[in-house]
């Protein structure tokens, strides 16, 4: 994993952490919904806060192909370089 995506993998966690107000150690292979125990409106509210974060819009079509952390980082590199 390069520098940039430890540094943003340490952003998503603080983001995740303050949706869920307890400690999470994310781990680019885990699941974000079977690993993390999120439901849907969890999940919900942890894009609506990673878009708050990042100044982003993420696209309902990009979060259905998110399943691991890897692939959230991922988008999220996409998105933040087409903005």
């Amino acid at each position: 994993m390069s520098e940039d995506q430890t540094a943003l993998l340490n952003e998503v966690s603080d983001v995740l952490e303050s949706v869920l107000n307890k400690k999470v150690e994310l781990k680019p292979e885990m699941n974000i919904v079977n690993d993390l125990g999120l439901d849907s409106i969890a999940v919900m509210n942890f894009t609506m806060a990673l878009e708050d974060k990042f100044d982003i819009s993420i696209p309902l079509n990009d979060m259905a192909s998110v399943v691991t952390v890897q692939d959230l980082l991922n988008t999220l590199e996409t998105l933040r370089s087409a903005a």
